[in-house]
């Protein structure tokens, strides 16, 4: 009876050898590649929604940041070469951060877009014109932050049962090789 059950904890912990390995290949290969793809964005001064590049300047940073979650808008303390220009970095600045097929690309260009029109109007003007097309792109950013969210944590969930499944085969061939 204990010859079979030697028998059967070295094929046991061979198994768990094997998928705890199979477990670390795989961790550490996401790990590199998770910090490959961050140095290749960093390093090609892209953000991201969450701004995490520090390497953004801070004009750029509160551009993205209106683009991303604030309220796109031209201050009236500024000229009109400046105005025009802001608007214009509003709209190149998300035309190029955008592909075609992405989600928010027509309703942010048509904001944008408005903007871009309406300049060197009046700010009350400007807003009749074009707080009507704010909503849609708005509503399109929260739903793109909140599948981010949704993204994030998922994978966090499937990393933490990966872990603790690890921790466990971990657990269970010490207790083989305590036997």
């Amino acid at each position: 009876m204990q010859h079979r059950f030697e028998e059967y904890a070295k094929l046991d912990l061979a198994g768990i050898e094997s998928e705890l390995k199979n477990w670390f290949i795989q961790r550490r290969f996401a790990m590199e590649r998770n910090a490959t793809i961050k140095k290749t964005l960093d390093d090609n001064g892209f953000s991201g929604l969450s701004m995490n590049n520090p390497d953004v300047t801070p004009e750029l940073r509160t551009l993205w940041g209106d683009l991303v979650t604030g309220k796109p808008s031209i201050d009236e303390s500024l000229s009109s070469n400046a105005k025009v220009m802001k608007a214009e970095m509003y709209l190149t600045t998300f035309q190029n951060s955008t592909d075609l097929d992405h989600p928010c690309r027509e309703s942010g260009v048509s904001y944008l877009r408005c903007l871009n029109d309406f300049a060197l109007e009046e700010p009350t003007k400007r807003s009749t014109r074009c707080d009507r097309f704010f909503p849609a792109f708005q509503a399109c950013r929260q739903k793109m932050l909140q599948q981010q969210q949704d993204g994030f944590r998922q994978a966090m969930i499937r990393q933490d049962t990966a872990d603790r499944r690890a921790k466990a085969l971990f657990d269970r061939r010490n207790v083989l090789l305590a036997v």
